[in-house]
């Protein structure tokens, strides 16, 4: 399966919604970008999707919102918490940091692969070094 490169305006969109969190980690993930708190991924794009993992209220809030769904990178193989935010989401700056932050707050109770909850120091912004 051929991976898609992330699309730029929605790298710009990822990196606008994560710019200021505190203690993030972006690292690179299949030629895209994942976005880390406390050792656990709570964002990142994916070709031209942006998505966020949310807890099981806030995935059913924001899978009402038109032109949200799951987020799948392989046909067939969803990843259940994690959706994607359709583009009238990032209209408003406001309403994207509000997702962002539902995002943390439930990566934050999440316990990492491995068991840890390490975390490095963060890294700039995805994309930042390709220019």
């Amino acid at each position: 399966m051929k991976m898609p490169k992330p699309d730029p305006k929605a790298l710009e969109l990822f990196n606008a919604i994560i710019k200021g969190a505190p203690g993030v980690l972006v690292k690179p993930m299949f030629g895209n970008f994942g976005a880390f708190a406390g050792g656990t991924m709570f964002a990142g794009v994916f070709g031209d999707a942006v998505f966020v993992r949310l807890s099981e209220a806030d995935r059913a809030a924001a899978l009402r919102l038109p032109g949200a769904g799951l987020f799948e990178p392989m046909s067939g193989r969803p990843m259940k918490e994690y959706v994607v935010l359709p583009p009238a989401v990032f209209k408003d700056p406001k309403k994207a940091k509000t997702w962002v932050q539902k995002s943390m707050d439930y990566a934050s109770t999440v316990v990492p692969k491995g068991g840890s909850k390490s975390n490095s120091k963060p890294r700039a912004r995805a994309g930042a070094r390709d220019r």
